[in-house]
């Protein structure tokens, strides 16, 4: 009970009015379930309140917020007064406020009509996915953006008064609320002008409508127009008339390409798009063009006559495959185009033809300025000698696709002629060995009636299909690292130097997906001798000679995964020691080999750093009976990246530890079998992220090892534990994030989470937690924390009991488990006593002196004055000094104690404290008694003597001989310059300036020194006092 009272006790500091932290903000709260950046260079406060599932807008939003982002949620309607006090607010997110929870679809959100009114600063407004059958009204004036994609608006209502007091709108957004994921079973046509008064306009979307033709009216300040995927049959002459500042326009998808396709797809009745002959003839602006999916079968040049500053131009998906080779004239439109930079005529294969070979239209060479040409899937057989001549002369060319084609041969050596491109793909070919001298040929299969089809693989679209060719077609890396040859996906079983003749200076070259099975012998890639990305993964590498990749001497990545073959295979050679061929390694990849033995049994290299072995049997290896397998890993000296996630590993054998690399800094043993871990026997001192996810811990004990100083980031994610030892996290001195998702805690205690000042994330979602009084003390620990526990207010919820079950934790009512009333008494209690405390220490730390005074004086007004009696003086001189400083107390015996007492003219016998002093007697008695005893009282003053206790009460009993005998005993001996600024010294000085002397600066000095200490020792000191105030003194 006394536990609870204390836990209620602390709570109440915090939650009720007892205390100021009391009026803690709504949104700094806990169980406030947004989270909230600010940023004071810019002078925003953002409300991230996205995908929290929430029912309504959640109070506590403070006026002073810019930014408030309440997409992916379940909140039904927006009044009048949910926005009303947030006049500061520039940017509102309401995408898919109110989703639906059981599909992806969208619910529609109400809007009152004065929802939007107060927001005078609002400038962004998105409320997409809401189903809004029309544009919310009383919209702000100050709005610039407006998003309203995937909603039920039919644009076919609007007229022009639509956006009327919408003058400052910038970028407007109706795409996809008609099309064939989100139908509304008509034809679309905007009869009316409704954008024509929004004058400052920029870019406009209305794709994905089932619009029949280009609006009317679209005011000329417009940059970018978006009518992709509509059923526009016809572009008139005046549909663009006015446009004279259109920099973007996309029309693609109007006339689908249907054969194939992957989503509802409807040609068009004419078969292909008919665009007039001047259309784009005053977009003289005109910077990107694309006319993709619109079955297009010629080019009519005069559509490109004005377009001298198209620098982007889309034409995949057509049917241009007769322009594309000059059969048909209409590419001499390619002469206008001379800063043209980029082409993508991808996906223009001629339907049942599959041509032995194709030679591009000699217009080509007219693209001066072309950079990057996709010619993707326009499905022939060869690369002749002539079928790429227009391009040699294309200078400025650095990235040529001829993927997904189809190709089973091309000479290597008309590749010569690109020597200024840097990517060459040729993935997704049937491209032969170079040693077939006969590749197979499939013309007469295919000329007439061909079942060939593009690979599902490849054309696979999205939901919503687009019909750009996508520009990740390789890894950035390997990109990066200089020219790029991509061979993946042919029919290269076999591979020798000669394949790679002609391609010039490759840095890398990708090789994967092409299922041959040699042996390598350190002579294929001779032709490639400065390849530095080199990817032969999804094939059947055979690694049997201690030869392989020798001739790679710049080979800094390697990836071999996904090479399973030979590594299941029975007493077949398993050798890596090709790893010693490679000097300047840095990358090797492993992974997914299903590798359980190996004929190597330690790997060498002094320059790999990063290592993935991720999806092969390690479990297996280390199981080895003769720990054949323990150093694996142990001479990778400059390993620091380690990936061995996925292998089986049921348990680390205690000397495989310390043979794994020291320098480790990411360690990933993700997804194994572990049930415990060595903590203490990590032999890493760089460590900085350990994961250790997808195993079976159940019990995390404090951590002793090295890894305690570095560790940052540390996943324990999706493991069995139940249990976390006190004190865990304050032994991670350098931790900031830890990951314990997933796992079976119920309850936890406070101190578990005690950390450092470094720790900023904690991960706890989807533990079962109790939610009962056992629970407070982790409650008040969440609550008073700083620590981040991202979708605490979501995804922390309770387990037990069943009434309490997916509740959130931290909405736990903590009252229902204390007495409130005694909890307050226990707390003014507790606080009075702690100030009353407080009171008496300070007084009796500032008053000591004076108190002690008081009492004196009124004992002796109590009990009458008598003085003490003096007996007769032992000894001429009590030293008092700084015991604890080893430097005074040695100069104290060797010097002050030998010149008084051993040399001179008379003897002066000395009290010293380390000496004189009888052992157990209490320290006032002791300096009672030395002071009594003795003529004089010496003080050898230091700035650290100055400050104690033992200083202050020998000068007051010192003192207290001069009030009780009117006897001077006080000799002041300046070992170091202190006091300066004191008054006492100063009227000593005054009134006996003999009495005070300093140790001299010079060691000449020092002889005077002596005999002037010892002058004074001899002398009382009232017969020393200075004559001009000795007047005012009385003796006995």
């Amino acid at each position: 009970m006394i536990t609870k009272c204390w836990m209620l006790l602390i709570y109440l500091c915090y939650h009720h009015e007892l205390m100021p932290a009391a009026f803690t903000p709504t949104w700094m709260t806990r169980q406030f379930p947004c989270d909230v950046i600010s940023n004071k260079t810019s002078n925003t406060v953002k409300f991230d309140c996205k995908g929290r599932h929430l029912e309504e807008i959640p109070a506590g939003i403070t006026t002073n917020a810019t930014h408030l982002d309440l997409s992916e949620n379940f909140i039904k309607s927006i009044k009048d007064e949910s926005f009303s006090k947030l006049t500061n607010l520039t940017q509102l997110n309401l995408n898919w406020a109110n989703k639906s929870k059981d599909s992806y679809g969208c619910r529609l959100l109400n809007i009152s009509a004065n929802a939007f009114k107060n927001l005078i600063k609002l400038k962004q407004l998105r409320l997409s996915g809401n189903c809004l059958t029309e544009i919310p009204r009383n919209l702000p004036d100050s709005v610039e953006t407006l998003e309203l994609e995937i909603n039920k608006i039919s644009l076919d209502k609007l007229h022009d008064k639509s956006f009327i007091g919408l003058k400052n709108i910038t970028n407007l957004f109706l795409s996809k609320n008609c099309y064939f994921w989100n139908p509304c079973g008509k034809s679309v046509a905007i009869m009316e002008k409704p954008f024509q008064i929004l004058d400052k306009l920029n870019a406009l979307n209305l794709s994905f409508n089932n619009l029949t033709h280009v609006p009317k009216g679209l005011p000329q300040s417009i940059t970018i127009l978006d009518l992709d995927s509509n059923k526009i049959e016809f572009i008139s002459k005046d549909d663009f008339q006015g446009l004279l500042n259109l920099k973007v326009l996309d029309i693609k998808g109007n006339c689908p390409r249907c054969h194939n396709a992957r989503y509802p797809c409807v040609p068009c009745p004419n078969g292909s798009i008919d665009i007039h002959p001047d259309a784009f003839q005053r977009l003289t602006q005109l910077e990107i063009l694309n006319l993709g999916g619109n079955s297009l079968n010629y080019l009519d040049p005069s559509w490109f006559q004005s377009l001298t500053n198209l620098k982007v131009l889309y034409l995949a998906f057509n049917f241009l495959l007769k322009s594309i080779t000059g059969e048909e004239p209409s590419f001499r439109a390619f002469s206008y185009l001379h800063r043209l930079e980029k082409l993508d005529l991808s996906f223009n294969y001629a339907l049942g033809l599959y041509p032995e070979k194709i030679t591009l239209s000699q217009n080509f060479s007219n693209l001066r300025s072309l950079k990057t040409l996709h010619l993707e899937a326009l499905v022939f057989q060869r690369i002749g000698p002539d079928t790429l001549t227009p391009l040699y002369n294309l200078k400025n060319l650095s990235a040529l696709n001829l993927g997904t084609n189809f190709i089973i041969y091309s000479n290597s050596t008309l590749f010569s002629h690109f020597s200024h491109v840097k990517m060459i793909y040729l993935s997704e070919n049937r491209l032969y060995p170079t040693t077939i001298e006969s590749p197979p040929t499939l013309t007469d299969r295919y000329n007439q009636n061909s079942d060939l089809s593009i690979s599902p693989s490849i054309t696979t679209p999205p939901k919503d299909f687009s019909y750009e060719i996508s520009q990740r077609l390789i890894k950035q890396e390997c990109f990066d690292s200089g020219r790029v040859l991509i061979l993946s996906s042919n029919n290269l079983f076999f591979i020798s130097s000669k394949l790679f003749e002609g391609y010039g200076n490759i840095s890398c070259l990708n090789l994967s997906g092409n299922g041959f099975s040699q042996a390598l012998n350190g002579t294929e890639f001779k032709m490639l001798p400065n390849l530095t990305y080199l990817d032969l993964s999804f094939n059947k590498v055979d690694l049997a000679y201690n030869n392989a990749f020798k001739e790679l001497k710049k080979l800094q990545v390697l990836d071999l995964s996904y090479n399973p073959h030979y590594f299941k295979a029975f007493g077949v050679t398993l050798n890596l020691n090709f790893t010693q061929n490679l000097p300047v390694l840095r990358v090797l990849n492993l992974s997914h080999n299903e590798i359980s033995t190996l004929t190597t049994k330690e790997m060498y290299s002094k320059s790999l750093a990063d290592l993935r072995f991720a999806h092969n049997n390690l479990g297996k290896l280390w199981k080895d009976r003769a720990c054949t397998y323990k150093k694996l890993f142990t001479n990778l000296s400059n390993l620091t990246v380690l990936d061995i996630s996925s292998n089986g590993i049921a348990k680390i054998p205690d000397d495989v530890y310390k043979y794994l690399p020291h320098n480790l800094t990411t360690l990933h043993i993700s997804h194994n079998c572990l049930s415990e871990f060595s903590w203490d026997k990590l032999p890493f001192h760089q460590l900085q992220s350990l994961d250790l996810s997808y195993n079976h811990l159940s019990t995390l004990t404090t951590i002793d090892s090295n890894i305690t100083q570095t560790l940052i980031f540390l996943d324990l994610s999706h493991n069995h534990i139940s249990q976390v030892h006190d004190g865990f996290l304050q032994s991670l001195k350098s931790l900031t994030t830890l990951s314990l998702r997933n796992n079976k805690l119920t309850t936890v205690n406070r101190t578990t989470f005690k950390s450092g000042p470094e720790f900023q994330t904690l991960f706890l979602q989807r533990n079962p937690f109790e939610c009962t009084c056992d629970s407070i003390d982790f409650i008040l620990w969440i609550e008073q924390s700083d620590v981040k526990i991202p979708r605490l207010t979501t995804q922390v919820t309770c387990n037990t009991p069943v009434n309490q079950r997916n509740n959130i934790l931290i909405n736990f009512n903590i009252n229902q488990c204390v007495n409130a009333e005694q909890a307050k008494q226990i707390y003014a209690l507790t606080t009075s006593i702690i100030i009353l405390f407080m009171i008496v220490s300070t007084v009796a730390h500032l008053f000591y002196w004076d108190a002690s005074y008081v009492l004196h004086y009124m004992k002796a007004k109590l009990k009458g004055y008598t003085s003490l009696n003096s007996p007769d003086t032992i000894y001429d001189v009590f030293v008092t000094y700084d015991t604890k400083d080893p430097q005074v107390s040695e100069w104290v015996m060797s010097n002050l104690r030998v010149q008084l007492e051993e040399e001179g003219d008379k003897i002066h016998p000395l009290c010293l404290e380390e000496r004189d002093w009888p052992l157990g007697v209490p320290l006032v008695d002791n300096l009672t008694q030395s002071i009594q005893y003795s003529r004089k009282t010496l003080f050898v003053l230091t700035k650290g003597y100055v400050k104690t206790g033992a200083f202050k009460l020998a000068m007051y009993l010192a003192h207290q001989r001069l009030l009780d005998e009117n006897v001077d005993v006080i000799v002041l001996l300046m070992l170091e310059p202190v006091l300066q600024h004191s008054h006492f010294l100063r009227l000593r000085k005054r009134l006996c300036e003999s009495s005070v002397v300093e140790w001299p600066r010079t060691a000449a000095a020092e002889p005077w020194f002596w005999q002037k200490l010892r002058s004074v020792i001899r002398v009382d000191n009232q017969v020393m006092y200075n004559k001009t105030y000795s007047k005012y003194f009385t003796t006995k």
